[in-house]
């Protein structure tokens, strides 16, 4: 999950090798580790001793190591523990796989599975690790297909742990040419543990998906929003304006399981709602990260058009902004689940064909909090179906049976009076699983290698929990009646 705020030519290339700062070269000698036990406390004077330590333990190792020394792998290695110590997930040194395939990414196309990752958060329990956790895959990709859920744990890649990797390091062994194979172990749950061997393919990342939903006399826009790319803004104005066009009544925005992106993409899609005042500010040391974005006067969809954003633990960065942002200034109702609570801004910094990912501001919505490692509450709670342990080993049975997909082998195109009487079927055979569940479960294995739908009227719970809300009499009180953050974190 990235937010860049924007690409900035290295004005760290002169500092050659590895020191940040080189004031000049001394020689190595046994006196260093005194001077390093007794540096502790950070100061100017610090600064220059341990930039003189570290250019002169470069050139001991350099010339006194017994074979012959890389100097690439020593700045690598010196560069990955100098972010490493940071403790934050989101600086780390790219390396050259890493770096290409960050800049593939941004432009929405990459050869992979498909899977929008982070780094576990929260406290593991005793004697567990820290794994890479799913945050969503994406639509129509193999990922998609193989069924991979928000929330499921890849606890190898290949066979090598994911405990030590970053996200990044995870994502460039993920990744790779089109055609090739990949395996991974998941964990869902608890318990339930699953290996997936993947072809990769090409990812066309589709900056959003649109349609018009009409119900109860209502003509209500969707706008779901997949990835905050450069393209991003252009599509949704063109989107909204066709829509304005089609007489719309309500709109619903959907930035369910979108992990962020550009923060210039997010500002712009803000601007397209919001006619004045502050959109997000963005806070840290340095000066010129200092600064309010503030929306311009003219808005393409009138704010007499009810508006609902939809939520989930999925939702992080520039989704977050994006949903902080309307909530903030009243200009819609948020609906769904916590978000995932990403607040920091990092900027991207090429050194040659490497660069590295540095923490450089938080971001403040408009009402001024900060929602890092605590996300966004919803206006209105609407959480999907959660499975319990004991659940989730009887999804493992059930899929293990392979009694679904010998099912739709045989129903092909099976109504939903089918698939609910299958549904009630298997849960007389004994598996326990929720009804609607199943239901789904056999819908989507039905669409497996189908396009996925815009949007689901059938089985998208907080879809019509939205639809419910936006089409009701009271909905302009509710909105008016709706707390910002500030007052929601003040309240607990």
């Amino acid at each position: 999950m990235k937010i860049f705020k924007r690409e900035v030519k290295s004005p760290f290339l002169a500092w050659g090798i590895v020191a940040l700062v080189v004031l000049f070269v001394s020689l190595f000698s046994l006196s260093a580790p005194v001077a390093m036990a007794q540096a502790k406390k950070t100061s100017d004077n610090d600064t220059q001793r341990y930039s003189q330590l570290l250019q002169s333990i470069y050139q001991f190792i350099i010339q006194n190591y017994v074979d012959e020394v890389d100097p690439y792998k020593l700045y690598e290695g010196a560069m990955k523990g100098m972010f490493d110590a940071l403790g934050d997930p989101h600086s780390i040194f790219l390396d050259e796989a890493m770096m290409s395939d960050m800049l593939r990414e941004t432009d929405g196309s990459y050869a992979g599975v498909g899977l929008y990752i982070s780094k576990q958060v929260g406290t593991p329990k005793e004697g567990e690790e820290k794994y890479i956790e799913v945050v969503s895959p994406i639509e129509d990709t193999p990922a998609w297909k193989a069924g991979i859920l928000p929330g499921d744990l890849i606890l190898s890649v290949d066979g090598e742990s994911t405990a030590t990797m970053t996200v990044d390091q995870a994502s460039a062994k993920i990744q790779g040419k089109a055609g090739t194979k990949v395996k991974l172990r998941f964990r869902r749950g608890n318990n339930y543990e699953f290996d997936v061997e993947f072809t990769r393919a090409t990812i066309q990342i589709p900056a959003i998906k649109t349609g018009i939903i009409e119900q109860a006399g209502a003509k209500i826009g969707y706008v779901r929003i997949i990835e905050w790319i450069p393209q991003t803004p252009d599509k949704v104005r063109a989107a909204l304006e066709q829509m304005k066009t089609a007489g719309i009544t309500q709109l619903i925005v959907d930035v369910r399981s979108n992990p962020g992106g550009l923060l210039d993409s997010v500002v712009e899609v803000c601007d397209l709602f919001l006619d004045s005042g502050v959109i997000v500010s963005t806070k840290g040391r340095v000066e010129t990260e200092n600064y309010e974005y503030k929306a311009k006067p003219s808005v393409v969809i009138s704010k007499d058009i009810p508006m609902v954003v939809l939520v989930n633990q999925g939702s992080a960065s520039a989704s977050e902004i994006f949903a902080g942002a309307m909530k903030d200034t009243h200009r819609a109702l948020l609906i769904g689940e916590r978000t995932y609570g990403k607040g920091s801004v990092q900027q991207v910094f090429p050194l040659d064909k490497t660069g590295f990912k540095l923490t450089m501001a938080r971001y403040y919505t408009p009402s001024g909090v900060n929602i890092d490692k605590t996300g966004i509450e919803p206006d209105i709670v609407s959480p999907d179906i959660e499975l319990s342990d004991k659940q989730l080993d009887t999804l493992e049975k059930l899929y293990d049976s392979g009694l679904v997909e010998a099912f739709v082998k045989d129903h092909p195109d099976a109504t939903r009076e089918e698939r609910k009487a299958y549904a009630q079927t298997l849960i007389q055979k004994g598996y326990d699983l929720p009804e609607l569940y199943l239901e789904k479960l056999i819908r989507d294995e039905i669409d497996r290698t189908k396009p996925e739908r815009v949007y689901d009227l059938e089985y998208d719970m907080q879809l019509n929990e939205a639809i419910s809300v936006i089409t009701s009499p009271d909905f302009k009180t509710r909105l008016e009646n709706s707390k910002t953050l500030e007052q929601t974190m003040a309240a607990h």
